[in-house]
C-alpha cells in the first residue's frame, strides 16, 4: 500500500491547509482500495504543492520587477506578473503579454536554427569556419566549436569601442569585419578549452543566414516561431515595427533604464524578444511534442559537447545552446540564464519531471536569485 499510512497521516494537515484531491471519494478511506489510495495520494499531493508553488511565487513577486511561469506536465502552475515595464512610469505596468529582451536565452534558438540546417544537409556539424568566412584568420574552428563554446574566439564585447562603427546599432557582420581588420589574438587553440564567448553565437546567425539564404529572422520566425506558435517573439531589427506591443525596457541596478545602442544591434547570442508564455509553447513544441527537431536532435543538443582534447575537462558542461547541470539531488536539468544591459532571467527545464520554469526580469536586482533551486524543492519533495 504504497501511500496509504502516508495518507492516514498527511490528511489532517492537507485539510487544515484547504487542500483536496480533484475527485473526492464517495466511500470511507478504509473502503478504498490500494490504486484508489495511490490516486487520492496524488491528487492531494499536487492540490498542496500547487498551493506552495503559488505561494512562493507570490513571494518571489515582492522584489521581482517581472514575469515569471511554473509548468509540470504542461499544465501551469503559477504565473505572476510584477513591475513596470520602465520602473518609475507606474502608468506602463508590465503584463503576461510583455516582451522581454531574452539576453542569451536566445541562443538556444540559434542552436536549434543551426540544427534544422544540419537536419537538412546544408550545415555540417563539422564544416570549418572558413566555409562560411574565408577572410577570417582563424583555422580549426568548426561548426560544433561555436555550438559548444569550444572555438577558443575572442569575446567581441571587450573589443575596443573605435574598433566598430559610430552613430548605429552594430550588426552581426560588423562582428565578422573587426574580427578581420583587427586580428584579436584568440584565446585558446580550437577544441582544447571552453569558454562560454558571444561571438561564437553571432557568427553562428550568419552562418543560417548563408546556409538557408534568408534573413536569420526569417528563417527562425517561418522554421520554429510559427511551428510552436509563438505569436509574440522577434528580433531587435524588428523592435521599431512592433506598433502596439508591450515591450519591458532594461534597468540596472541603478535603476536607470537602458538605452538600445551599440552592440545591442548584434542577434543569435541575444537580441531576441519573446513572453512567459510564448517560452512555454517552445517548451512543448521543443521538449514535448518535438516539432521543431527530432527527439534525437534534441538530446544531442542537451547532452555535454564541449568535451576537450586531450581529455581536460571543462568548467562545466555545455550542449548546443543549452547549460547543463548533473545535480547532486535532481539529477540531469538542461537551464539558461541571461545578463544583458538590465535584463535578467532564467529558464529551466527538468526532464525527469517534466518540470519548466522560466523568469523574466527587466530590473538587475537579483529578484530570482536562487529560486529554481526552491521552486525545484516544492515539487519534487514527498
Amino acid at each position: 500500500m504504497k501511500h496509504t499510512l502516508l495518507l492516514l497521516f498527511l490528511l489532517p494537515s492537507l485539510l487544515i491547509a484547504q487542500v483536496y484531491p480533484q475527485h473526492k471519494p464517495d466511500k470511507n478511506l478504509n473502503e478504498l482500495s490500494t490504486e484508489e489510495l495511490n490516486q487520492l495520494f496524488d491528487e492531494a499531493n499536487l492540490s498542496y504543492k500547487t498551493k506552495a508553488v503559488q505561494a512562493h511565487a507570490d513571494t518571489m513577486c515582492k522584489k521581482l520587477n517581472g514575469t515569471l511561469l511554473i509548468a509540470q506536465n504542461d499544465v501551469v502552475l503559477a504565473h505572476k506578473v510584477a513591475g513596470y515595464k520602465v520602473l518609475d512610469k507606474k502608468d506602463q505596468p508590465l503584463s503576461e503579454n510583455t516582451c522581454f529582451e531574452l539576453a542569451s536565452v536566445s541562443k538556444e534558438f540559434t542552436a536549434a536554427a543551426v540544427l534544422l540546417l544540419v537536419k537538412e544537409g546544408k550545415v555540417a556539424l563539422n564544416d570549418y569556419l572558413g566555409k562560411y568566412f574565408p577572410t577570417l584568420p582563424y583555422t580549426g574552428i568548426t561548426v560544433h566549436n561555436l555550438l559548444c563554446h569550444t572555438s577558443g574566439l575572442p569575446e567581441y564585447f571587450n573589443f575596443k569601442e573605435s574598433w566598430w562603427p559610430q552613430g548605429r546599432l552594430t550588426t552581426n557582420q560588423d562582428v565578422v569585419n573587426v574580427l578581420v581588420k583587427y586580428q584579436p589574438k584568440r584565446i585558446f587553440a580550437p577544441g582544447t578549452n571552453y569558454k562560454y564567448t558571444n561571438t561564437n553565437y553571432a557568427l553562428l546567425a550568419l552562418i543560417v543566414e548563408q546556409a538557408s539564404g534568408k534573413k536569420f529572422e526569417d528563417f527562425v520566425r517561418e522554421n520554429i516561431f510559427e511551428p510552436a506558435g509563438m505569436t509574440s517573439s522577434f528580433y531587435i531589427t524588428e523592435r521599431a515595427s512592433k506598433i502596439g506591443f508591450s515591450i519591458a525596457t532594461g534597468h540596472k541596478a541603478d535603476r536607470i533604464p537602458q538605452v538600445i545602442k551599440g552592440l545591442d544591434g548584434t542577434f543569435g547570442d541575444k537580441g531576441m524578444y519573446s513572453t512567459i508564455y510564448d517560452l512555454l509553447a517552445w517548451k512543448k513544441a521543443y521538449f514535448t511534442n518535438y516539432t521543431i527537431l527530432p527527439k534525437e536532435m534534441v538530446e544531442m543538443a542537451t547532452t555535454a559537447q564541449n568535451q576537450l582534447k586531450g581529455g581536460g575537462t571543462p568548467s562545466e558542461d555545455y550542449g548546443y545552446g543549452w547549460h547543463l547541470e548533473e545535480n547532486p539531488y535532481y539529477g540531469h536539468i538542461v537551464y539558461h540564464g541571461g545578463l544583458w544591459h538590465g535584463f535578467n532571467h532564467v529558464l529551466l527545464y527538468y526532464p525527469e519531471r517534466d518540470i519548466f520554469m522560466v523568469f523574466l526580469s527587466n530590473y538587475c536586482n537579483r529578484g530570482h536569485r536562487g529560486q529554481t533551486a526552491n521552486v525545484l524543492h516544492i515539487l519534487c519533495g514527498a
